[in-house]
């Protein structure tokens, strides 16, 4: 029999495990690569690393909550499972700011990561960097303490406090970056002298040395009069030093740098890669069965590690099951993996939004139309008056950006165009773009898309 578990208790279990923000557990892991125009993390990138004699360096990018973490862990395991080293860190955890992010604060934090991952006692050219610049640089680190009077870990976590306090004091940053960008060049050199020595203190067996850096696609934008923008400054300007590390580095990027003019410089700098969105229509506009099906699956493996036994009765009651239904029937949840658009967070979100619309299970169809609607209000505030015409084309169409024109490109960005990929069956890759469902069902859009099509 099922124990019987308090209705709030069991529903917050289940909002619980669609948070949006973390990355599901290896068991509710999907592989949608059928959907994804044949994407696979370990052969887009995992292999690239694994068959290359000389260090590489990779771009990295997609959609907010598309799912690039969840792959960057697999591609992690997989890379271990291959007897490499990996360092792998979340940037804005604890290291950088998104809202005012600088090549040096990227530096810094791969520097502190690789330092504590990989403690060399004997010969460490890091220490004996940060040694050398102590009396200018123990201010940022807001210590009066002698160098040499700490231990290994107490001189370890100075790296650590610069790059505290350099996201803790925006007051303060402009003038702490002015003193680690005069130190770049040999910070750079020590580095790599680090990685060197940190080699030669791996097993044997070792292949050597990964650094995955998580999260730097959420920094923004920022640019100074006269100045190029923090984007160019860390991914063009500076591609020499980010891609002159003496070991493998994945690094994400801001998805808008891909689709701008600076993408084909991207390419000559970096081995580049984007995540493409779950399809769950097809360019005629009928469902497609396959995407659908793995957006189902993404939902009945994270109830399957609440109560395996839920996924009897996630589409409805079952007689004769003493379990309760998760859905009021497969309508309420299909409609949900629709409005979607095949984006994973979204799913989530609108999962968590319809149990807020929820005393006790199952939920039903009037609970996911509040989701749906509420979160279509979003996207309605989103679209400016003039871009209404602009999707509705697109929609009309099917395809979305052209030549990089920008209009097309901030509604990609903002995701009120979605982009899929496929081969066909000539095994051509297609890609094409849709209007984002919550945003085809706003009147508006609606009126619009009857005009164009008249015409």
């Amino acid at each position: 029999m099922f124990e019987v578990v308090v209705a709030l208790d069991l529903l917050s279990e289940i909002y619980s495990s669609f948070e949006p923000s973390q990355p599901p557990l290896k068991k509710a892991y999907v592989d949608c690569q059928d959907v994804r125009g044949d994407w696979e993390v370990i052969r887009e990138l995992g292999l690239k690393i694994r068959r290359s004699k000389q260090p590489t360096c990779q771009l990295y990018t997609g959609h907010r909550g598309v799912g690039k973490s969840t792959e960057l862990l697999r591609l992690k395991d997989y890379l271990e499972e291959q007897k490499y080293f990996v360092v792998y860190f979340a940037a804005d955890d604890e290291d950088i700011e998104p809202q005012d992010a600088d090549y040096a604060d990227i530096l810094l934090a791969c520097t502190r990561h690789l330092v504590e991952a990989i403690k060399l006692e004997q010969h460490n050219p890091l220490l004996n960097w940060m040694k050398d610049r102590w009396e200018s640089l123990k201010d940022i680190a807001l210590t009066e303490v002698a160098f040499d009077g700490l231990s290994l870990e107490g001189q370890i976590s100075q790296f650590a406090k610069i790059t505290t306090n350099l996201r803790a004091t925006p007051d303060k940053r402009r003038e702490l970056r002015q003193k680690i960008n005069a130190n770049t060049p040999s910070l750079v050199e020590a580095l790599n002298d680090f990685i060197k020595e940190a080699q030669k203190s791996l097993s044997a067996d070792s292949r050597g040395i990964v650094l995955i850096v998580d999260n730097l696609d959420r920094i923004v934008e920022t640019r100074e009069a006269g100045k190029p923008s923090n984007y160019d400054e860390i991914y063009l300007n500076r591609s020499e030093m980010l891609g002159g590390l003496a070991c493998h580095v994945v690094y994400t990027v801001p998805i808008a740098m891909m689709y701008s003019g600076r993408a084909s410089q991207l390419a000559n700098d970096y081995y580049t890669n984007v995540l493409p969105m779950i399809m769950i229509r097809n360019p005629d506009g009928t469902e497609n069965k396959l995407g659908l099906d793995k957006m189902r699956e993404l939902i009945c493996r994270r109830i399957d590690l609440i109560e395996p036994n839920l996924l009897q009765t996630l589409e409805g009651k079952v007689d004769g099951l003493d379990f309760p239904p998760v859905f009021d029937n497969g309508e309420t949840l299909k409609n949900l993996c629709l409005m979607s658009g095949g984006h994973v967070r979204t799913l989530m979100q609108l999962i968590q939004k319809a149990i807020d619309w929820t005393d006790e299970l199952p939920i039903t169809g009037k609970a996911a139309k509040r989701a749906i609607e509420e979160t279509r209000e979003t996207y309605q505030n989103t679209v400016r008056e003039t871009e209404w015409e602009i999707l509705a084309r697109a929609c009309h169409l099917k395809q979305g950006y052209i030549n990089n024109d920008v209009d097309h490109l901030r509604l990609l960005l903002k995701r009120c165009l979605l982009e899929y990929r496929y081969y066909d069956q000539n095994d051509n890759l297609q890609i094409w773009c849709n209007v984002h469902p919550l945003i085809e069902g706003i009147p508006r859009f609606q009126d619009v898309l009857t005009k164009v099509r008249a015409l």
